[in-house]
């Protein structure tokens, strides 16, 4: 069975978080299966603002679960728009493909509206 959990450090991603600049932000999010990590996402989260800047996942699957965690997250805290500031264009391909962002869009305006339009995130309201 596929869980998400909230790391509560940034411990092992060292290399990956270093680029970015609001380090007293970063939160990290990891995927397990039967007990081992199969995926993450990296994210910021200020008060006013949701950025994911990286993720890593085993399939299609996981990385939809793993996004829609950390905008679930920010919808918690009161955020409704999420920029995402990836850089790799093989991961942005994916986003794509997920449907979180576009061409011409790296933003979700409003995550509620966006999570709503989803047939399963409606069933569970």
């Amino acid at each position: 069975m596929l869980e998400i959990h909230e790391k509560t450090d940034s411990a092992g991603y060292e290399d990956k978080t270093g680029k970015i600049a609001d380090k007293d932000f970063i939160h990290i999010v990891e995927s397990y299966d039967s007990g081992k990590v199969n995926g993450y996402g990296i994210y910021t989260m200020k008060p006013e603002e949701l950025c994911m800047y990286d993720f890593e996942c085993s399939d299609l699957n996981v990385c939809d679960g793993i996004v829609r965690t950390v905008l679930f997250k920010g919808l918690l805290a009161g955020i409704n728009s999420c920029t995402f500031s990836i850089d790799s264009s093989e991961k942005e391909s994916v986003l794509k493909r997920l449907g979180f962002i576009s061409d011409s869009c790296k933003t979700i305006e409003d995550i509620g509206d966006f999570m709503g339009s989803c047939k399963n995130c409606k069933e569970m309201r």
